[in-house]
């Protein structure tokens, strides 16, 4: 990859990467939910085909999908699934909208996405959880072979948090562990952490170690460092968001010790209000990581959800001067490093960024 020396004066150094240069870094993604990526055509598509009922007019659609600026927390944040994912009830629906997100990934020139959708949420007019995988993986192998620029990607299947769906999160990781290699990379925990604290899913965490599955968990997004701490124990190889470990320094310490990577989502960090009183990206504490050796990875979350997408997430980043051209190189680095792929595809895909 290549590395450019930066200027001495930081104002223009961000002014001249902000525009230019942000999508050479917009390579690899690794925290980005499917439902919470369906377009507004997406879903006027798939709820025609599955009779639910949406607004007329694409104002009011788009209210439905996208995080209102007065967004609270993360329980409103998590109301904008509810439609994409009453579209995505039928094994065509399911496939439509992984392919449909592959497709428009491949168009922004990205190499390498892990994408992730919970089955148990897709069980709606009866399908079981397995049919929703096997949908998924054909959704994924039909969008990646209409592919133009060479993009891949594969799934996560998320387990969720809740009550009385514990044989359901555990259904999730044996299917994890039966497709695994065969467009399904890993396993996931997500949810309302407030509501559901991590160390409820121990059992769940150590049933994935048996089967060998990879896992990473949500965490330290709603609630505090004492939910990574337990995603840690467990042997999870990322933790989506851990926001709020940015002023612990003992959490940062075990973080390196057990090389785990963050991978940080700063617009829905910021809407959901995840660090009280950051309320801008210039505020985002990414330099508190980067300056204590912690690996991170900068993603999107939910295209749709966060109206974002990688590349701007990385211009936010770079307009608002939280981040140099060397550390958003280092952040792909670790987005390869701590991807489930194999040793063989992470050193190729190495090879194809170098080529970049």
């Amino acid at each position: 990859m290549t590395i450019f020396v930066p200027m001495k004066d930081t104002e223009k150094q961000n002014k001249a990467f902000c525009s230019t240069n942000a999508s050479q870094y917009a390579l690899v993604e690794l925290h980005l939910h499917v439902d919470g990526s369906l377009t507004a055509d997406d879903v006027i598509l798939l709820a025609k085909e599955e009779g639910v009922d949406i607004p007329s007019s694409r104002e009011e659609l788009s209210n439905m999908l996208i995080c209102p600026d007065h967004c609270e927390d993360l329980n409103r944040y998590l109301h904008c699934f509810i439609l994409p994912i009453a579209v995505m009830q039928q094994t065509s629906t399911i496939a439509y909208g992984v392919e449909s997100l592959v497709r428009r990934l491949d168009e922004q020139r990205l190499l390498y996405a892990e994408l992730r959708f919970a089955p148990q949420q897709h069980m709606e007019k009866g399908l079981s959880q397995e049919a929703v995988v096997k949908a998924a993986i054909a959704g994924l192998h039909k969008g990646l072979a209409e592919c133009q620029n060479g993009f891949r990607a594969n799934l996560i299947v998320s387990c969720m948090r809740g009550k009385g769906n514990e044989e359901q999160n555990k259904e999730t990781v044996r299917l994890a562990a039966k497709y695994l290699g065969d467009g399904i990379c890993g396993t996931d925990l997500a949810g309302s952490e407030a509501r559901y604290p991590t160390e409820l899913f121990r059992s769940l965490f150590a049933y994935a170690k048996s089967m060998e599955v990879p896992f990473t968990i949500h965490a330290g997004e709603a609630a505090g460092v004492e939910s990574m701490r337990h995603a840690i124990e467990f042997g999870a190889r990322r933790i989506g968001h851990g926001i709020r470990s940015y002023a612990d320094a003992e959490m940062k310490q075990m973080l390196k010790d057990n090389d785990v990577c963050l991978t940080l989502c700063p617009s829905s960090n910021l809407q959901t209000k995840a660090l009280q009183g950051v309320t801008s990206y210039q505020e985002y504490p990414l330099g508190a990581f980067f300056d204590d050796g912690v690996s991170i990875n900068i993603s999107s979350d939910n295209m749709t959800v966060s109206n974002t997408s990688l590349h701007r997430e990385l211009e936010h980043c770079f307009s608002a001067g939280i981040i140099t051209p060397q550390q958003a190189a280092l952040t792909v680095e670790s987005a390869i490093n701590h991807s489930f792929l194999s040793e063989r595809e992470k050193e190729e895909l190495r090879r194809r960024i170098n080529m970049n």
